[in-house]
């Protein structure tokens, strides 16, 4: 399947799968936790695991994806256009950029300053997103150091009153 017939089929699917589709991996077979697991760690989706079994079963019923081992799934990888198409689309682009007046031009350097701008909001957003799961993190290794500092107090308190005992 060609890069051009798998965005197509991908355009057709549902959200969720589309989302999904690009953390199936092309070398080797994942089940649906670890897809599920890679999906949730990117922040790509909040989707339930029964969600994620649908839409994996949505693409593979469209032949994106192939579940080679039960339970454990593939993307078919895409092979890339064919030169000769690649060689016929180019001149089209040059054409066209070489009658752009410098209106055209602004009105390209205005998009891509968009563009860029909402990458960074996007990147701004998962970094955030990062952070606060790193906090998370060291709050939970926090509490666990304080559990473990007041289990050792414990400790010695039942060594020191066997002692006693002794």
């Amino acid at each position: 399947m060609n890069e051009s017939r798998q965005q197509q089929m991908l355009a057709g699917q549902s959200s969720i799968a589309q989302k999904i589709f690009g953390y199936v991996p092309i070398q080797s077979c994942w089940s649906v936790h670890d897809i599920h697991r890679a999906v949730l760690a990117a922040n790509a989706s909040g989707a339930s695991a029964y969600a994620m079994r649908r839409a994996l079963g949505e693409l593979k019923d469209a032949g994106l994806i192939r579940e080679p081992v039960g339970g454990k799934f593939q993307r078919e990888a895409a092979t890339p256009k064919s030169k000769k198409d690649q060689a016929v689309t180019q001149p089209a682009k040059q054409a066209v950029v070489s009658n752009k007046t410098t209106e055209g031009a602004l009105d390209v350097l205005a998009i891509l300053s968009g563009e860029v701008v909402s990458l960074s909001d996007e990147f701004s957003k998962r970094m955030k997103a990062l952070a606060g799961r790193i906090e998370e993190v060291a709050l939970t290794v926090e509490a666990e150091r304080e559990s473990n500092a007041e289990a050792i107090v414990k400790a010695k308190r039942l060594q020191e009153a066997l002692r006693e005992f002794a």
